[in-house]
């Protein structure tokens, strides 16, 4: 060829080698990309399978243990316990001598045949003391076969859902659009990531367009909180053209509620003095918080609003109509005595669109209630002791001083207190922003009468306030299985409170595919414990 077409024929065979070389590895990548993808759906298909097979197993055990458990618990033998005791000490001192009730009602014990051997007294405090260990022995009976219930369950629900979640987490870690740990505090855990909107610019110190921006805090129980979780709905929401913002914060025990209120205030804070950079619109926020999440961002928000309505009424806040900046208000001494925030940063609370909560936690002392009636040791006494502990004067009892305690760090009891139906209570009910509190029916962690009862509290209190209790909605549907289903629930709820633009973006976008098959949801969700 050289001869006949010249020298000038070697660039072109060289362009003719790399066009093939670059067909053949595109060729090669989608061999593979097929391939995988092929064993992949064969590995999930297994699994499913293989989870399918051994559920019924999972679930016969489970009952034959909560069954045992229930029938033989803690709480009946404690109860048979305190029976007996109570009907031997209301005897007459000679019946006592001469016949004794036993455990069980239907069973009386005869006189002792051989006084000298065996003294009534002995016998006595013998089956007494025998009936207090066989009580405390099934007490640690019904915790031990508990805990390795809700851990075979949460383990199960995580092994159906795990191929997806794992797609999931790689879209978390690997997409440019998301900018992971951006730290906002001095603590640890005091990261936030930052979901950018489609078709928006990097940060470029504050130029660009300025787009609606939605604040995240998830839950996990106090414990396993993180960020991440956010992972969902920041995705959706930054389809349609809104900034996401996902909190991180503390968890118990390494901190306690006064602890992670101080994180969300210190996020918030850096929010609004840094968000603009990224192209968020300061005047067009909201805050959403589930579980866990909204129980803490509910008791940010009201206890700001009481800060700030103390410093208005003290004439030591300049907000809105005069527009103090940010330096003015740092040298101000902002802080509330009794408060569990700081009412720092020039922010109110009143600059958010709406506050939604979704399958919240407002009254400890509720669940608190039903952690003890399901047998459960409750540290929500400990998850509260970072706070304002001081009981009231008529708390004299421990139950009572528990009981303060836990309602000092519930929303919906806090509305109770007296600095609430005071002057200071009625500045702070009109910079509260509108609250949207959605429950599902089938809630078993956070009782759906407690989000009733405090949204019925904040219409009282002249808050605008709305209650959407969804039939037949899990704690984790919300933020689990309906994006796996291919729901937008979360994305509706929030973003029909920033305009219209968003909510109109989201609806012409194309309905988002399911992830996952409907019946592994519907059975993953079944067994989900929480």
């Amino acid at each position: 060829s050289s001869f006949l077409c010249g020298s000038n024929t070697a660039p072109l065979l060289q362009k003719v080698r790399q066009s093939e070389v670059r067909l053949f590895l595109e060729e090669l990548a989608v061999l593979g990309q097929a391939t995988l993808g092929g064993m992949q759906d064969f590995v999930f298909a297994i699994s499913a399978g293989a989870l399918i097979l051994v559920y019924p197993l999972v679930v016969l055990v489970w009952i034959l243990l909560d069954f045992r458990a229930a029938s033989r618990g803690h709480e009946v033998a404690i109860k048979t316990h305190k029976d007996s005791v109570s009907k031997f000490q209301s005897m007459p001192c000679c019946r006592r001598r001469s016949t004794i009730k036993g455990v069980h009602d239907d069973k009386v014990w005869a006189p002792n045949p051989k006084p000298g051997r065996w003294p009534n007294g002995l016998l006595v405090s013998l089956r007494l003391h025998l009936t207090s260990a066989a009580a405390a022995f099934f007490a640690v009976v019904y915790g031990v076969i508990f805990g390795v219930v809700f851990v075979m369950r949460l383990f199960t629900y995580s092994m159906i859902l795990s191929p997806w979640l794992a797609q999931l987490a790689y879209k978390y870690s690997y997409n440019s659009r998301i900018h992971h740990g951006v730290r906002y505090g001095p603590n640890s855990r005091n990261y936030l990531d930052i979901y950018l909107p489609e078709n928006m610019p990097a940060p470029s110190g504050g130029q660009g367009g300025k787009v609606p921006v939605v604040i995240v805090a998830m839950g996990g129980a106090w414990t396993i909180g993180y960020r991440a979780w956010c992972c969902q709905i920041g995705l959706r929401c930054a389809e349609a053209g809104v900034l996401v913002v996902g909190l991180d914060y503390r968890n118990f025990p390494f901190a306690q509620v006064s602890d992670m209120v101080e994180d969300l205030e210190n996020a918030l804070d850096w929010v609004f003095a840094n968000i603009t950079s990224y192209g968020g619109d300061v005047s067009n926020m909201a805050l959403i918080g589930q579980s866990a999440g909204a129980h803490l961002q509910a008791m940010l928000l009201m206890e700001r609003a009481i800060a700030e309505a103390r410093i208005r009424n003290e004439g030591k806040l300049a907000h809105g109509a005069e527009n103090k900046t940010g330096a003015d208000a740092g040298q101000q001494d902002k802080t509330t005595p009794g408060s569990l925030c700081t009412a720092q940063g020039d922010w109110s609370v009143k600059d958010f669109k709406v506050w939604v909560g979704v399958s919240g936690v407002y009254d400890l002392v509720d669940l608190d209630a039903i952690m003890h009636s399901r047998g459960i040791l409750s540290w929500l006494p400990g998850l509260c002791g970072g706070g304002d502990a001081t009981p009231p004067a008529q708390a004299t009892t421990a139950a009572a001083t528990r009981t303060a305690l836990l309602a000092r760090h519930s929303p919906r009891q806090l509305l109770k207190t007296a600095v609430w139906s005071s002057s200071i209570g009625d500045s702070a009910v009109a910079l509260l922003p509108p609250a949207f509190i959605f429950h599902g029916t089938e809630d078993n962690s956070a009782p759906p009468a407690a989000a009733a009862d405090f949204a019925e509290a904040l219409k009282d209190r002249s808050v605008a306030a709305e209650l959407d209790m969804r039939s037949g909605v899990s704690h984790s549907g919300p933020i689990v299985e309906n994006p796996l289903r291919g729901g937008d629930l979360q994305a509706d709820l929030v973003l029909s409170f920033l305009g219209g633009e968003a909510r109109q973006r989201l609806a012409a976008l194309p309905p988002p595919r399911p992830r996952a098959p409907a019946l592994l949801v519907a059975l993953a969700e079944y067994i989900m414990p929480l």
